[in-house]
């Protein structure tokens, strides 16, 4: 390991655990997602207007930065702080007004959430 450079195991996590708990978003953005009309099969293409100025860009892109296929090794904390974070936003805000008290709610997606706020040290 770099000096200076921390990885997902400084957060203290295996990289099991990490593709875990990046899995669960992945899976909620892709069944969201109306793909029909992309000409690019949800790889976001920067250069794109269609890409830029479409309604779905932000879930592509994360869905392109934490593709099964991209390396965690070799991310820093830091980035993969930020990436649990935008998923966490993703999935809070697909919850309903039934998930008012999600403390002591079981559902997927709330036990999705209390996993990550635990890896990100954020309390409810």
């Amino acid at each position: 390991m770099q000096v200076g450079h921390m990885t997902y195991q400084d957060l203290g996590l295996d990289s099991a655990e990490l593709v875990e708990l990046l899995a669960y978003p992945r899976r909620k953005m892709r069944d969201n997602m109306d793909v029909r009309f992309c000409p690019h099969a949800a790889f976001y293409n920067p250069v794109d207007e269609r890409c830029i100025y479409c309604h779905q860009d932000t879930e592509c892109k994360w869905l392109n930065h934490n593709d099964e296929m991209v390396a965690i090794e070799g991310k820093s904390t830091a980035d993969i702080q930020r990436e649990l974070t935008k998923a966490m936003d993703y999935v809070e805000a697909q919850l309903t007004a039934a998930h008012l008290n999600r403390r002591a709610c079981t559902c997927d997606n709330c036990a999705w959430l209390v996993k990550v706020r635990q890896v990100l040290a954020i309390s409810v």
